[in-house]
């Protein structure tokens, strides 16, 4: 009723004011064909009064005509006619305006004004005047009507675009909500926003109104894109479109925009908005916006990859010592090769996988000479560095699949998978001219000092049960070594006859 009597009265307004303005509405034709009689009876009387002082006289009768169309911009054109119908004076182009047939009766732009004498029909005033509308484009333009209209249009489409802009803005669609639903809308714990097509607020929960902190009706009928916080904390390239305007347009869902609420003198909040639009078979008639609060689960979840962070070092670190105990279970402390340990281990699976395949295997057993002299001259420091030197011209000399360990005090074992009795002895051939020749380098602060090294080489035979069987024949090689001079191989051979052995 409101709205009704506000649109009452603007147009009753409007009329008035476009009267006012345009001098529009009024009875035109009763006006106009009340002026045209005026003018012609007027013209009629000059015509009658220049005849009766004048004459007949073609001149003052012209002049008479000119005068008059001159005060009357209506008057078109006007001529006089004596009985005959010869034309005594004319002013404009009077035969394209008359178009009345002798003896019709005037119209409102064709008028006939008779000229009596002595009682006696003498001629006739034919005027012709401006029709009530114009015929032309431009007439219309300059018509009152065309004025009055154009203002009603112009005007009322502003006035009334502004009043009900007004009016919607401030009506609360709260009030066709029943109470149960509202009730059910605000026990939402996300927030929850309804809008129009344009993005402006029609409905707004009580979680929405928590973060805002504004009350659902001060919400009502403003822009959703002039809640600050809100359009500040939409990522970058989702400000413009704004999701639920993409939403409205796209007639799809816009799903998972995370939005970080920074707000003065309050807690941070993470946000994900999901945007879905409202249609009405097939029309889009709005937009539902929800807002969910993240806030914790992210918290959590940052915990959760700080401790996940710190525990992934801890398991690095684990790893790492791990990786040293079993370095210092495999290794020996002063070489850093193999340990007897781990070498036994290794040559266990080298014996396993040679009778399996089928493959050769053989071991180099080798010793320091004179080592108990160099200890004696030179301090367990200086064997040490003897030891140490061993072990890396040993480690240097042999293939990547080969590997040696320290198997007791100054003795080695080197094994050789794949490799067959005359190979291993070139390769312990190569090694002792290499110790002979560089391992007494060693010793550093002894420069000059030659130590050498025997080594015992044996291969794998059907009969051997275990690793051990092999590493024994290749000591007792060693051991013909160390007996026939020292700084030599020798390499164990099994006689076919002999089954106790002999070496060469």
């Amino acid at each position: 009723m409101r709205i009704a009597l506000g649109m009452v009265s603007l147009m009753v307004t409007l009329v008035l004011v476009a009267e006012m303005f345009t001098g529009y509405p009024s009875d035109r034709g009763e006006l106009v064909r009340h002026h045209h009689a005026q003018v012609a009876h007027a013209l009629g009387l000059d015509v009658a009064s220049a005849l009766s002082t004048g004459g007949q006289g073609a001149p003052q009768l012209q002049r008479v005509l000119a005068d008059a169309r001159a005060r009357e911009p209506r008057l078109l054109s006007a001529s006089v006619l004596d009985t005959q119908g010869r034309v005594l004076g004319q002013v404009g182009n009077h035969q394209q305006g008359w178009h009345l047939e002798p003896g019709a009766s005037s119209t409102l732009d064709n008028i006939r004004i008779p000229l009596l004498v002595g009682g006696q029909r003498w001629g006739e005033v034919q005027v012709v005047m401006q029709p009530l509308y114009p015929t032309t484009l431009a007439g219309w333009l300059r018509e009152p009507l065309v004025h009055w209209l154009a203002f009603i249009s112009v005007v009322g489409l502003v006035v009334y675009s502004l009043y009900l802009r007004r009016v919607l803005r401030h009506l609360d669609p709260n009030a066709a909500v029943p109470e149960r639903v509202r009730t059910a809308f605000d026990t939402l714990t996300e927030g929850v926003l309804v809008l129009d097509t344009v993005g402006r607020v029609m409905l707004a929960n009580r979680a929405f109104t928590h973060v805002d902190g504004q009350d659902a009706k001060a919400l009502t009928g403003r822009d959703a894109a002039d809640l600050r916080w809100l359009l500040d904390s939409l990522p970058a390239g989702r400000r413009n479109p704004t999701p639920w305007r993409q939403a409205v347009h796209d007639k799809a869902p816009v799903l998972g925009v995370p939005l970080h609420v920074v707000r003065a003198q309050q807690p941070t909040l993470r946000l994900v908005l999901n945007c879905s639009p409202i249609a009405d078979n097939g029309r889009v008639r709005g937009c539902l916006a929800s807002f969910a609060d993240v806030t914790e689960l992210q918290e959590r979840t940052e915990r959760l990859r700080v401790a996940l962070e710190d525990l992934g070092a801890s398991q690095k670190e684990i790893e790492r010592k791990n990786e040293e105990l079993t370095l210092l279970a495999t290794r020996d402390a002063l070489t850093g090769i193999f340990n007897r340990r781990s070498l036994m281990q290794q040559a266990e699976q080298c014996f396993a996988d040679a009778r399996a395949g089928g493959t050769p295997l053989a071991c180099i057993m080798c010793d320091i000479d004179h080592f108990k002299s160099v200890n004696d001259r030179y301090g367990h420091g200086g064997g040490d560095q003897v030891i140490q030197g061993a072990a890396k011209a040993l480690s240097r000399g042999l293939r990547l699949h080969d590997f040696v360990g320290r198997y007791g005090g100054e003795e080695f074992c080197v094994v050789l998978p794949g490799s067959t009795l005359a190979q291993a002895r070139e390769v312990a051939e190569r090694l002792r001219e290499d110790t002979a020749a560089n391992l007494g380098a060693s010793l550093r602060e002894h420069p000059g000092v030659r130590v050498t090294m025997s080594f015992g080489v044996a291969e794998l035979e059907p009969a051997m049960a275990d690793p051990a069987s092999l590493i024994d024949l290749a000591d007792q090689a060693l051991y013909h070594s160390k007996k026939n001079g020292r700084n030599r191989v020798t390499a164990w051979r099994t006689d076919d006859t002999d089954t106790a052995g002999a070496c060469a």
